[in-house]
């Protein structure tokens, strides 16, 4: 998941809206919210708040540590002497 995506998904929890557009992540002023025609000003306003408080930095960081624990735990699996890896071993992954 890209950190454009992610910011999507959470103003869209809130606000009908078509995309998002982030011109440069460390400068918010260059982010664009595409509204849908149906959006109230409340839920423009709370999109709007969503954008306010996403910070980029830390969305990484999540991710970062995520995709390590990921790593972490496949060598775990892996390091399983007779282990037979199941689907939802791969579902633990993030690969299926």
């Amino acid at each position: 998941m890209t950190i454009t995506s992610l910011l999507h998904e959470r103003i869209e929890s809130v606000c009908p809206i078509s995309g998002v557009s982030l011109g440069s992540h460390n400068d918010k002023s260059t982010w664009r919210i595409n509204f849908r025609p149906e959006a109230t000003p409340v839920q423009r306003a709370a999109a709007q708040t969503v954008l306010d408080a996403f910070d980029v930095a830390t969305e990484e960081q999540k991710f970062l540590k995520a995709e390590g624990d990921k790593r972490v735990f496949k060598a775990n699996l892996l390091a399983q002497p007779n282990k037979t890896v199941t689907i939802q071993d791969l579902l633990d992954l993030g690969l299926l």
